[in-house]
């Protein structure tokens, strides 16, 4: 369960943003916020609105990049480049990056916090809070901080505990979970599983549908494949119940994986069915554009539901009318559909969805005439009430963050 993340001279970002799952006694009473083991309420849901080029997308990426660090650094070339960027303008440029993330496994809560740029990671500590009656406490689990005049790391694992020949494989461009893990560590074996229930469409460059090229059916076949592997069944069932739910016409579909000596090829027939009668389209390329994106969609959502953890979806609304938009994300508010406390994250132009959310759940970004980009979440603005219209005090301009045109 992610707790609140931070950056500090990220892409856009060049001030510090904090974005804030958890909420206090005045947040409302209802299936939209859990408690956590840990005693902590949490959102579930956390929708972030703004202008086109405000920084939506760069404040989503935090928690992807977040995740390839921790978990995924250490299957990239030992030479290579850590792939972030500082904010492009003036003298941060020549600053290094910070990022932070307080997240919760098995009622500890861990801050896991970073300072690097692209040729290394210049600091990188865990630590862990210990609350009791009287007081809470933070102890620190490890650190390795970059020691320049002597040109190595020197690292604290004491509370860690670490093997022996751990040191001589410290890498500047990989953390010290995705390395210890290869040794087999408990502790880092944890915290990498937790960090591979996070599911996102965002990469380095933004929203992965700006990765696909015209008339290229790339991410779609991926998901195809996911959905015909053996292990998926009951996820495919529960794509297809939804998908039939949301007035396509659409019934079922069936794929067939054909492999090949070094590839494989995916043929889909999706089943329609109108007035009484069943009828097969011969394939995928028949169907519209927002059928496509739900198929994507789903699959993403529906692993998170199933496994907990967190979804991370840029571009939320593409393609798909905004009832279908809160349709998908009832899905994570409702227990019965998500028994696990999965959490959501997302950016949106679908301003109706604000009419469904509380004034916790909601963060705003905008750009400054520097081109810096600032997010606040609403509860943060002074004399913003519980039950304020905020679908239409937002599109009036009240809470800032809309266009200038």
């Amino acid at each position: 369960m992610i707790h609140s993340f931070s950056c500090k001279n990220f892409y856009s970002f060049s001030d510090l943003a904090v974005v804030d799952f958890s909420v206090n006694d005045k947040a409302p009473i209802n299936d939209g916020y859990f408690t956590a083991p840990s005693g902590n309420r949490l959102s579930k849901i956390e929708t972030v609105v703004g202008p086109n080029a405000s920084g939506k997308t760069n404040l989503l990426k935090i928690l992807p990049f977040l995740k390839w660090l921790i978990a995924d650094s250490f299957n990239s070339n030992p030479s290579s480049l850590l792939p972030v960027k500082p904010f492009m303008f003036g003298e941060q440029k020549n600053k290094p990056t910070e990022l932070a993330v307080d997240f919760e496994i098995n009622g500890n809560i861990y801050t896991y916090a970073f300072v690097l740029d692209e040729k290394r990671i210049i600091l990188e500590e865990l630590k862990v809070k210990n609350k009791t009656n009287q007081k809470e406490t933070s102890k620190k689990v490890f650190s390795r901080k970059w020691n320049k005049e002597e040109g190595k790391y020197d690292l604290d694992d004491k509370r860690f505990n670490l093997p022996k020949e751990f040191e001589n494989s410290i890498r500047p461009n990989a953390s010290i979970v995705s390395v210890a893990v290869r040794f087999n560590h408990k502790e880092s074996q944890e915290i990498f599983n937790y960090w591979q229930k996070f599911e996102t469409n965002v990469v380095e460059a933004g929203w992965v549908g700006d990765q696909v090229l015209p008339n290229s059916n790339q991410q779609l076949l991926e998901v195809l494949d996911f959905y015909s592997e053996s292990g998926n069944e009951t996820i495919k069932k529960e794509a297809e119940k939804i998908l039939s739910r949301f007035d396509l016409g659409l019934e079922s579909f069936e794929i067939d994986k054909i492999k090949k000596e070094n590839s494989f090829s995916i043929n889909v027939k999706v089943a329609h069915s109108f007035g009484g009668q069943k009828v097969y389209l011969p394939s995928m390329a028949y169907e519209s554009s927002g059928t496509k994106q739900l198929f994507v969609l789903l699959k993403t959502i529906l692993v998170v539901l199933t496994r907990g953890g967190m979804a991370v979806l840029d571009e939320f609304d593409v393609n798909l009318h905004p009832e279908m938009v809160m349709s998908l994300f009832e899905l994570f508010i409702q227990p019965e559909t998500n028994p696990n406390n999965a959490q959501l994250l997302f950016s949106t132009h679908s301003h109706r969805v604000l009419n469904n959310l509380d004034k916790y759940q909601i963060i705003l970004t905008e750009k400054n005439e520097k081109g810096e980009s600032d997010s606040w979440r609403l509860d943060d603005v002074s004399g913003v009430r519980s039950d304020d219209n905020y679908y239409q005090k937002y599109i009036a301009g009240a809470y800032g963050a809309v266009p200038k045109i």
